[in-house]
């Protein structure tokens, strides 16, 4: 099934400070060592990253695999989906072999990658992961059809505009 694929490629931001202003800046080893347990995939993005990508929010909890929670955004060309893998450090998870075509990269010296799961080639669905606070954040752009978008440059496009963002 496609969301069950869309989950295993999508995985998107995280903010270690969401909700921590009190401590912000004055305890940083806290704030990495809550890692993405506390990234809100469906609060992380502005209005103005969404826009960017021609998508809206609200988002939409996307929980078909429990272990990464996601949040899905609709937009007329595409659906934006923000997966965080909590539990799954960037290495670990780019070796699970589910890929059919994986590039990594870097952005800012973080750990990227774009991919494509095994069996969603050329389906108009990509991925770019991030390594961000000792798990991995992956953001799934899926357009509403084959040819809709390049949805691997778009999913490395929001990769790229949030990864200052992302938590260590």
């Amino acid at each position: 099934m496609g969301t069950v694929g869309l989950a295993v490629i999508g995985l998107a931001a995280c903010s270690p400070m969401s909700g921590d202003s009190d401590t912000e800046g004055s305890q940083p080893s806290e704030a990495q060592s809550a890692g993405l347990q506390d990234f809100d995939v469906c609060n992380f993005f502005t209005p103005e990253d969404l826009a960017a990508v021609g998508v809206s929010g609200p988002g939409e909890p996307e929980d078909t695999v429990d272990f990464e929670p996601g949040c899905n955004f609709r937009g007329e060309a595409m659906d934006l989906t923000l997966f965080k893998a909590p539990e799954d450090p960037f290495d670990q998870y780019m070796s699970q072999g589910n890929f059919g075509e994986v590039n990594p990269f870097e952005v800012n010296g973080r750990k990227a990658a774009v991919g494509v799961t095994a069996g969603s080639e050329g389906q108009g669905i990509c991925s770019t992961f991030l390594d961000a606070a000792g798990g991995t954040v992956i953001v799934t752009v899926t357009g509403d059809s084959r040819d809709s978008v390049d949805a691997c440059g778009e999913a490395k496009k929001v990769a790229e505009r949030i990864e200052p963002r992302l938590p260590a």
